[in-house]
């Protein structure tokens, strides 16, 4: 059974909730966010939607599949699949409804936060369900140059930046995403180039494009720049030529 059906039953038969429950956990779902930005880490910046119900109670919705999602936001947003356990461990003062307007289920903060410690307990991880193994990397089908032209413009005000490279990745049947490979020299504080970067180019960014970030010293990053040439390469300093 898939989620959507563990979902019906238990909804149906609560000797089925505990199932549902340890099949979710593990599952990916799907968010509404604005401009969600990945890090190399595995923690994702998140700007979730909220909505209400109609006693004006907030809550953040979230969904079992995109089909889902669509008939519940009934045209197009921006979103994001995560690892349900990585998600109630980003919203946990929070509560949320997993397929609102649908058939459903309701999340109390002080319930995430119970299923939060049960996994730590259990030593259950918080990671999409072969994550790593369905990512691969191309060059981008279709012109990007309105990105790399306002990154280029960006990144040769950050002196310790080296280079940048710009491809799409694809994780498993998922439609592809634009990532950004960024070599940068010393220690650098990731988030601080991250955020800022993906702010300035949000504002050029299409609808239907989706933008992550990664650090070039990680293995991804490394991969992943080993399919397309820099577009953007630091100009050297005259006493490092």
């Amino acid at each position: 059974m898939n989620l959507d059906e563990l979902l019906k039953a238990a909804i149906k038969d609560p000797s089925k909730r505990s199932l549902f429950l340890q099949t979710l956990i593990k599952s990916d779902v799907y968010v509404i966010c604005k401009n969600p930005v990945n890090h190399e880490s595995g923690d994702s910046q998140l700007e979730l939607i909220t909505t209400q119900n109609p006693e004006g109670e907030v809550f953040i919705p979230f969904f079992t599949s995109y089909r889902a999602l669509q008939q519940f936001a009934k045209q197009y947003v921006d979103c994001y699949k995560i690892n349900c356990l990585r998600l109630f461990d980003l919203i946990q003062s929070a509560s949320a409804v997993l397929n609102p307007n649908s058939y459903g289920k309701e999340f109390s903060s002080q319930e995430i936060k119970s299923i939060l410690l049960i996994a730590r307990e259990l030593k259950i991880k918080a990671i999409s369900v072969n994550e790593e193994n369905m990512i691969s990397y191309r060059p981008a089908e279709h012109s990007i140059e309105h990105i790399t032209k306002a990154a280029s413009k960006f990144l040769s005000k950050q002196p310790n930046v080296d280079r940048a490279f710009i491809m799409e990745m694809i994780k498993g049947s998922e439609k592809p995403q634009i990532l950004m490979v960024l070599d940068m020299m010393g220690n650098t504080n990731t988030r601080r180039l991250f955020v800022p970067l993906s702010k300035y180019i949000s504002k050029i960014v299409q609808p239907d494009e989706h933008l992550s970030f990664i650090s070039y010293e990680k293995g991804m990053g490394k991969k992943a720049a080993e399919t397309v040439e820099p577009f953007y390469v630091r100009q050297k300093r005259f006493f490092e030529r």
